[in-house]
């Protein structure tokens, strides 16, 4: 994927009147002088704690000391860039993703020591820039977004990033538009374009789940793309928001009605074939595949992000439909696969960006610019302060968040809804 591809897709769609608002570890040591949480992040048992004073010449930090317990406020030496290729970032807004709260119970694959600070989509201010990053045109003071999935700690008021990571924001670019958007829209984008080979007009069933990257594939698939889409979401609320983002259709998940809520929209669309027979048996497979999810009933089984976009392409010769969200594995992999099973294939930006960094820097690039062409339109649930994080943690975890949650590392106390464009 080039810039070349997306001007020429942004050349073919007529742009939206408005824009709507929407890991390796860091080895820095801190030391610690207070601890505080605001509210725990499992439900129903607040805690109550005592927010240190600011230290001058220290910064304020949200530090997971424990698993499953709510993460501390502390005063921490600032972080300092060490080498070349790194900036050191004043950091203005963090995104509270879903593996963010699964890395802070001890549920994802990857694993932390403690104590560690969590938030890896941050946005901000340089504040010191190394040679590499000179090298390539930043400069102190320059804005930028950055993806920290190899080192985190962006609920510090300051954090440092290697310049591979960092994208200048546009000046038409909020600062807090700008945290909503890279790491969804830029995981959805590689799964339509290198596996799904998503063209006009192709019927997408999005499995949208709680995290934010099925969010971003509806507004990619329906708003770029211009495809027909299907999103099947685990809340009423998130229906709503899909049918916003241009979705068709939108289904909140009913394990014994679904197929068939599935095959009465496609048949309007003249697709009908593919669920007959063996393609239907197929067809069920593949959707019990990305919807069992929703069975478990848990909502840790919904935020896994890290690699959302598998995608599925099932054929007929009267239409195509692509199914795209967070598979559940189902066989293991050393046995030999059972008769009638398929592939799924699973989409990581992490490893993107260890293995082909240009075209990972170009994804980037592309989603920075449909936005500025008003073409997609990142959502937001809550913006909290650094000192509500936990209360933030418990919002996503009570199913409440239906786009991003953001924590404003410069207003501290805010706790705000919103679900506008300001």
């Amino acid at each position: 994927m080039s810039a070349a591809f997306g001007r020429r897709v942004v050349s073919q769609l007529f742009a939206k009147t408005e824009k709507r608002s929407c890991i390796r570890l860091s080895t820095s040591k801190w030391r610690s002088t207070a601890a505080v949480a605001s509210e725990t992040v499992v439900a129903d048992k607040p805690s109550k704690n005592v927010i240190p004073t600011p230290e001058p010449g220290r910064v304020q930090a949200a530090l997971l000391k424990n698993f499953d317990e709510p993460l501390q406020i502390e005063n921490i030496d600032a972080p300092r860039i060490t080498e070349d290729k790194e900036v050191l970032i004043d950091v203005h807004y963090c995104a509270l993703n879903g593996p963010d709260i699964l890395l802070s119970k001890n549920s994802y694959p990857h694993k932390l020591k403690l104590p560690q600070i969590l938030g890896y989509e941050i946005v901000g201010e340089l504040r010191e820039v190394g040679d590499h990053a000179a090298k390539a045109g930043y400069k102190v003071g320059d804005k930028v977004i950055a993806l920290n999935k190899q080192r985190f700690g962006g609920f510090a008021e300051t954090c440092t990033a290697e310049f591979g990571d960092i994208w200048k924001v546009p000046n038409s670019l909020k600062l807090i538009d700008a945290v909503c958007l890279l790491d969804g829209y830029a995981t959805a984008l590689v799964g339509f374009e290198k596996r799904a080979c998503l063209q006009e007009d192709d019927m997408v069933l999005v499995n949208v789940g709680l995290g934010g990257v099925g969010l971003a594939a509806v507004d990619l698939a329906a708003n770029v793309y211009r495809a027909q889409v299907i999103g099947v979401c685990a809340t009423e609320d998130r229906t709503t928001l899909v049918r916003e983002k241009g979705a068709f259709a939108a289904l909140k998940f009913h394990d014994k009605k679904l197929m068939k809520q599935i095959v009465n929209i496609a048949a309007e669309k003249d697709i009908k074939e593919i669920f007959d027979g063996v393609s239907g048996e197929n067809f069920k497979k593949v959707l019990s595949c990305f919807t069992d999810v929703y069975k478990s009933g848990l909502v840790k089984d919904l935020l896994h992000d890290n690699e959302f976009s598998v995608v599925i392409q099932h054929l007929s010769r009267e239409g195509r439909v692509i199914v795209a969200g967070l598979a559940v594995s189902k066989y293991d992999g050393k046995v030999a696969a059972p008769t009638g099973s398929f592939g799924v294939t699973g989409v990581s930006l992490h490893e993107y960006r260890d293995k082909d960094h240009e075209f990972y820097r170009s994804v980037g690039d592309e989603v920075l610019e449909f936005f500025e062409d008003g073409l997609i339109s990142p959502s937001r649930s809550l913006v909290a302060g650094l000192y509500k994080i936990n209360s933030a943690m418990k919002f996503i975890l009570k199913m409440k968040a239906s786009g991003k949650v953001v924590i404003d590392m410069k207003n501290k106390e805010v706790f705000t809804e919103t679900d506008d464009d300001d």
